[in-house]
């Protein structure tokens, strides 16, 4: 988005539009700028006046990526000289870089970056592609620093320009992961569009942030050459260098972008005030959260699973290097445990970034690693410079955390998806993957398992009193309905409230000394109560109150659609009022499931159990096998369609004479996910199926000499003992370890006679 007039990022006093307009550098700049594009813009005027030449160049000259490149040199070779880079640079970058002699190098490579800016943003780039212009970029750099990379590449080389393919993998990751989740939920986008919050200036800034998470110091050396790098990296002028690069390709970004000569005039004028930045002392500032602000804690989508406090502000300026971010809280020192930098790098692994930020995201903190029940921090933000000078700034500011979700029931995931009985009412549903899709079937859950999640709200003056899970009949002939808390008729407590009253029975933080850990549902199971911890310390036994798990919700005397229902209050942190009023809630349908399996087999071939079966009787044909394979629906009332419907499938199989080594499998008369026999909703008292056309005489046929050891097959002219092994199972998730509901090995014995002539 540009820039308020009269401000830089970094809060200082800008000349004014009408000023640097009318500026004798700015116009000289302009001229030479509109100069570069006058010839191309004659040529495609001279053109448009001559259809019969324009068809046959159209003709003549397919379309290539050197055409992109040759007229990128065209534009920018003529118009970036030595003296238009002076004119663009403000006076007191003039003085601190001195004559252009010194700073050769850098010019030479700024050239590259406007024209990588340009190229990459003219139309929609994969990611494939903007490794392309990477590559064409990292050619440019090396050229113009008089370092061409070989033909074909050395194997340095190449490994350099690895190193930049999987930086800039990193650097677009968050990018392409912020993009995917708009995609997967984007409930809330036309509100941000009808409101204005999304124009045609949007993803301008984190476009920006992908140069600048990928051109950091750890990439340098790649692009530039190790030699170039050591060299470069001891000139004063490198830290301006790499900052003038990212206005470079901003620059070139919003030149590719631009749909009239006005808006070329505004990149100019953006541009400008980009490189003055760059030349001024250390900035450090913090915007968000403003002071004494009550700061929302945020999904962070880029970084997921990440929920945090967004810090925006500036680090940067003359000679930047790096900047680091830390907290504190009621007086102590500053930490960083919770820091989250721009690149979702987190410390021990990252304490700094060597990125600068202008007015944009300098990091975040991770709420659910800051101390359960603080409501005021204080963020420190330390930018360094190349000689180790830093400058600090601070802000304090209160926070509002609320985290109150259900993620899972039974380890299941649970999403935002399209209700399979409701078309177009989208609702919080449980499925075996984590996939909105409609066709991917939601699941259905049974026996006694877990419900994760988050029940914590804290800050601006009011603090959790109690949380709640409840659950409510929600049949699926009628739309699941939203309930506004936990009181509402129907509702059957799944467990006792979880009540937070300030008080030593029931604090914030407890453990066994040393450690002491949140009593808070973060990302845990909300199936929870109080209870306590056994501790010894120095000889000593003792008791500290502790929430803890049950760990399970018992559903086995359940069937049917139901509503979980998670409820959490607050009330102010000066009055001790319960249970205070609704902060927030979340609730997720299931589907539960404890009907019990039937499996049946009452005849093989016509012979009923321990009979005679003759082999000479199914030469030819085969002997089928009747009984029951069947699993009654969750609701009858409902349609006929998972999860309602979620018989999974049968096996059969067979075993000679107590034998497990002599064995063989039966193919199933029907293919999985049908019942035997098919019928809906209910199994009438005596119905029978065919389970299977069993080829018995291929099965166990050992014609007329010895079988080996082990052997399931029979010799001619012998009998034996045979038990057919029939198992049933249903598709429900069972538990949290998801094993489905089950019934056998359901066992038939049979005499089976070889009498085959």
């Amino acid at each position: 988005m540009p820039e308020p007039e009269g401000t830089s990022p970094g809060g200082v006093t800008q000349p004014s539009e009408h000023e640097e307009i009318h500026n004798e550098d700015f116009q000289f700049v302009l001229r030479h700028l509109l100069a570069a594009y006058q010839p191309m813009l004659e040529e495609e005027l001279r053109l448009a006046g001559a259809p019969e030449e324009l068809k046959r160049e159209a003709e003549a000259s397919p379309p290539t990526c050197e055409d992109e490149l040759r007229l990128a040199e065209r534009i920018f070779g003529k118009f970036f000289t030595e003296e238009v880079a002076v004119r663009l640079l403000p006076e007191e970058g003039r003085r601190q870089l001195g004559p252009v002699e010194g700073w050769l190098w850098c010019f030479r490579h700024i050239r590259c970056c406007i024209i990588f800016g340009w190229l990459l943003c003219r139309r929609p780039r994969t990611f494939r592609a903007f490794n392309y212009y990477v590559y064409r970029y990292w050619l440019c750099v090396r050229q113009a620093l008089d370092t061409p990379v070989s033909s074909p590449p050395t194997a340095e080389e190449r490994e350099d320009f690895q190193v930049l393919v999987k930086a800039l993998a990193a650097a677009y990751k968050p990018y392409l992961t912020d993009q995917l989740a708009g995609v997967e939920f984007p409930a809330g986008i036309p509100d941000e569009v009808l409101s204005g919050k999304i124009d045609c200036f949007e993803g301008e800034e984190e476009v920006a942030a992908v140069f600048d998470r990928f051109l950091t110091v750890e990439t340098a050396p790649a692009l530039l050459g190790k030699a170039a790098f050591e060299n470069h990296s001891k000139e004063p002028s490198f830290w301006f260098c790499r900052c003038w690069c990212l206005c470079a390709i901003r620059f070139g970004c919003c030149l590719a972008r631009a749909r009239n000569f006005i808006e070329v005039l505004r990149c100019l004028l953006f541009y400008r005030r980009c490189l003055s930045d760059c030349f001024r002392p250390l900035v450090c500032q913090i915007n968000r959260p403003a002071a004494n602000e009550c700061a929302d804690s945020i999904f962070v989508s880029a970084c997921a699973p990440l929920t945090a406090v967004q810090i925006t502000g500036t680090a940067g300026g003359a000679a930047f290097n790096h900047y680091t971010l830390r907290y504190s809280w009621g007086g102590g020192s500053p930490v960083d445990d919770a820091v989250v930098y721009p690149n979702c790098a987190r410390p021990p692994a990252q304490t700094s970034s060597s990125s600068p930020v202008l007015g944009s995201t300098l990091g975040y903190l991770d709420v659910t690693l800051l101390p359960a029940g603080v409501t005021e921090f204080t963020i420190y933000l330390d930018v360094f410079d190349a000689g180790g000078s830093h400058v600090t700034c601070t802000q304090t500011f209160k926070l509002r955390t609320t985290a109150v979700e259900i993620t899972a029931s039974a380890k299941v995931n649970a999403l935002v998806a399209e209700d399979p009985f409701h078309s177009g009412s989208f609702i919080k549903l449980i499925k075996a993957t984590n996939d909105p899709n409609p066709t991917v079937p939601e699941l259905s859950i049974g026996g006694v398992f877990s419900v994760d999640g988050s029940a914590y709200t804290v800050g601006c003056d009011r603090i959790m009193s109690q949380f709640v899970l409840v659950r409510y009949p929600a049949p699926p002939a009628a739309i699941v309905p939203t309930f506004p808390d936990a009181t509402q008729p129907g509702n059957v407590p799944i467990i006792a409230p979880v009540v937070y009253e300030d008080v030593p029975g029931h604090p914030w933080q407890s453990g066994c000394f040393p450690t002491i850990t949140p009593n808070i549902i973060l990302n845990g199971d909300l199936v929870a109560l109080w209870s306590s911890d056994s501790c010894t310390f120095l000889g000593f036994n003792y008791t500290v109150p502790k929430v803890l798990p049950e760990p399970f919700w018992d559903s086995t005397a359940l069937n049917g659609r139901f509503a979980i229902f998670l409820e959490v209050r607050d009330r102010p942190v000066a009055a001790l009022t319960f249970p205070g009023s609704v902060a927030a809630v979340d609730q997720v349908a299931v589907w539960i499931d404890n009907q019990p399996i039937q499996g049946l087999i009452k005849s093989i071939g016509g012979i009923s159990g321990c009979g005679d079966l003759h082999l000479k009787d199914f030469v030819g044909t085969t002997a089928e096998i009747i009984g029951v394979a069947w699993d009654p629906p969750i609701d009858p009332s409902a349609p006929q369609q998972r999860p309602n419907d979620n018989f999974g499938s049968y096996s059969l199989s067979f075993q000679k004479n107590g034998d497990p080594a002599a064995s063989g499998s039966i193919l199933p008369a029907v293919p999985p996910g049908v019942r035997v026999p098919n019928v809906w909703p209910f199994l009438p008292p005596g119905v029978v199926g065919t389970l299977a056309n069993w080829d018995i005489v291929a099965a166990l046929d050992g014609g007329p000499g010895p079988q080996p050891p082990h052997s399931p097959k029979l010799p001619r002219g012998e009998r034996c003992a045979y038990v057919v092994i029939l198992d049933v199972s249903d598709t429900t998730h069972v538990g949290d370890s998801g094993l489905n509901h089950a019934t056998g090995p359901i066992l038939y014995a049979i005499n089976v006679i070889n009498d085959v002539p």
